[in-house]
């Protein structure tokens, strides 16, 4: 069985929400085209509890020089480890946010923090190179935003300012994996006017990459 993990970034999901009715579009085409799959949703907006923190960066100072954990530290460490296995543990990933300040959002940035860990996800070489261990595995990278930077409304290719997705693209590939893709719902603050129908091919965009993700 497939194992797929969502990693939603945004707090308004009981009112109106262009991302989550972006992200929808794409998760429902997926549970039809995938009946047998197994989902894993985390909004980690509503829930981020093992941040890089000074408990987190005390565990690894620790490591290095052989010293033994409190006993708080031993259960944030236990509590981030089941994380950071039930992402290792996933096939396909998803990650779907609202970009904000050309950047995603805080809570997706802690968790990127917190799943980049060495050796569950990558390692140092002897040459002192980066090696994934998540090769093999798939990923893809829905956003909305209200400006248009990959020309998908209609206007010029500003893709260069989209941070997040490039970020979002760095650590995965640190992490071995390279099949990775973007899905964009943007230009709707840019072009109100034509906003339903900007939304409405956005859609097709997110049914057609649930369908074949």
């Amino acid at each position: 069985m497939t194992k797929v993990l969502v990693i939603y970034a945004h707090p308004e999901t009981k009112t109106y929400s262009t991302t989550d009715k972006f992200y929808q579009q794409f998760i429902t085409a997926y549970r039809t085209a995938h009946p047998e799959d197994e989902i894993v949703e985390h909004n980690v907006s509503e829930y981020m509890p093992f941040p890089l923190d000074k408990i987190a960066v005390a565990i690894y100072n620790k490591a290095l020089v052989n010293q033994p954990l409190n006993p708080d530290e031993e259960r944030f460490k236990a509590s981030r480890q089941a994380w950071i296995d039930e992402f290792v543990s996933a096939d396909k990933y998803v990650f779907a946010n609202p970009m904000y300040n050309l950047f995603v959002p805080t809570e997706m940035n802690s968790y990127l923090d917190m799943v980049m860990q060495i050796p569950d996800t990558f390692h140092y070489t002897k040459e002192d190179t980066m090696a994934g261990a998540l090769a093999g595995k798939k990923a893809i990278h829905l956003q909305t935003s209200g400006g248009d930077y990959h020309g998908t409304a209609g206007g010029p290719n500003m893709s260069q300012l989209d941070l997040g997705h490039q970020y979002l693209q760095a650590v995965l590939h640190v992490m071995g994996i390279t099949d990775f893709t973007g899905v964009y719902a943007e230009g709707m603050d840019h072009d109100p006017a034509n906003a339903p129908d900007i939304m409405a091919k956005a859609f097709a965009r997110a049914e057609d990459a649930g369908r074949n993700f």
